[in-house]
């Protein structure tokens, strides 16, 4: 993992601001989250999930 993001998103405050700030970019575009992908999201910033792992639950949703 790049040390610069393992750093940027070492703690739920970092975690929460960083998917803050992704969510109002996206609201109200195509990119907006489904229900499922916020609940990811949310699991991330609580840290049960990491990034990467959200990312492949996301792969694997897409490819079914």
């Amino acid at each position: 993992m790049n040390t610069t993001r393992a750093s940027f998103l070492e703690n739920k405050e970092k975690r929460q601001y960083a998917v803050s700030w992704a969510l109002r970019f996206a609201q109200n575009t195509s990119l907006d989250p489904s229900p499922y992908e916020r609940t990811l999201l949310t699991q991330f910033v609580e840290g049960s999930m990491t990034i990467d792992q959200v990312l492949e639950q996301l792969e694997q949703t897409s490819a079914k």
